[in-house]
């Protein structure tokens, strides 16, 4: 979502050297962005799911002892953009050395530390909010706010229909048994489903005794399963990565979101896409969708090859 950045940052400052800080299980969305000259390790104790334990001691005792901060400080780099706002980011780039910082005000804290903030504002789309460190640093020529994935080539096209069913907790995702009845209405599209290794028994559930249906969750790494998605007809899925990939290639995507989202339209302003339709709770639709309602959407959405 905050690729754009990258590219803004690069026009603003061409002679920059631009360094990334991100956990290991991201790389792959950096790899071969020709705007980030350095990606660096930075598997933090907070504000993901993905390193464990979190918690305050945990974030201490990896921003005093941790050799990817310490590596981070080598640098000596000049500017530090924290692009979430935290207070425990604040203390990495103190520790770091980094004279000037910017972060939020307004979400997570952490902005007292911080030279320059941009404003929290959960209306406002979360890759605009990303381009304002930019404006913040002076920059008026930005690019669009779509997220950027660079492929070693152009991906093979493909008829089918990309199906993402993970997400980050299962309240923000759409029933599974919602999605096996969908792909029963979808018959006899072709479906790949693409997903981590903790989503393989949903794949192998759902490809069950469905010849149109192809599970690849757990055998592709996120390169080949941006390959999949760029190749593909379109992308259904939950409110998660694969909605974001679906717009950096354009691709068009259905967005079904579970009991834990209230607001389908805020959603959809905060985290959407032209191509994206997100389907949820709003004043005229008070539950969440279901598999008899959205497949004739889907039907237009994602016309028979």
């Amino acid at each position: 979502m905050v690729t754009p950045l990258f590219a803004a940052l690069r026009r603003r400052f061409p002679e920059a050297r631009i360094i990334a800080g991100i956990g290991d299980w991201n790389r792959d969305v950096l790899r071969g962005n020709p705007n980030v000259d350095e990606i660096l390790p930075m598997n933090a104790r907070w504000h993901n799911g993905q390193v464990r334990p979190q918690g305050l001691l945990a974030a201490l005792r990896y921003i005093a002892t941790s050799r990817e901060v310490a590596a981070l400080a080598q640098r000596q780099c000049d500017i530090g953009i924290d692009v979430l706002g935290s207070p425990q980011g604040s203390l990495l780039f103190l520790r770091a050395g980094i004279p000037w910082r910017l972060g939020v005000r307004g979400y997570a804290g952490g902005d007292s530390a911080a030279q320059q903030c941009v404003p929290f504002d959960e209306r406002e789309h979360v890759g605009r909010a990303a381009l304002r460190f930019a404006e913040l640093l002076g920059s008026t020529d930005l690019p669009e706010n779509r997220p950027q994935i660079f492929l070693p080539g152009t991906p093979s096209p493909h008829d089918a229909i990309v199906l993402a069913p993970g997400g980050g907790f299962p309240e923000k995702c759409w029933p599974l048994a919602h999605f096996a009845t969908l792909l029963d209405h979808l018959a006899p599209h072709r479906i790949i489903i693409v997903g981590g290794q903790r989503d393989s028994e949903a794949g192998a559930f759902l490809s069950r005794d469905r010849a149109h249906v192809q599970d690849r969750t757990g055998r592709m790494s996120l390169r080949e399963t941006f390959e999949i998605i760029a190749g593909g007809r379109g992308v259904i899925c939950n409110s998660s990565m694969a909605m974001h990939v679906a717009a950096a290639f354009r691709k068009p995507c259905a967005a079904l979101l579970g009991e834990h989202f209230h607001d389908a339209a805020q959603h959809a302003a905060q985290w959407g896409y032209p191509e994206t339709r997100v389907f949820g709770r709003a004043a005229d639709h008070l539950g969440i969708w279901t598999p008899g309602e959205v497949s004739p959407i889907l039907a237009r959405m994602f016309p028979a090859p």
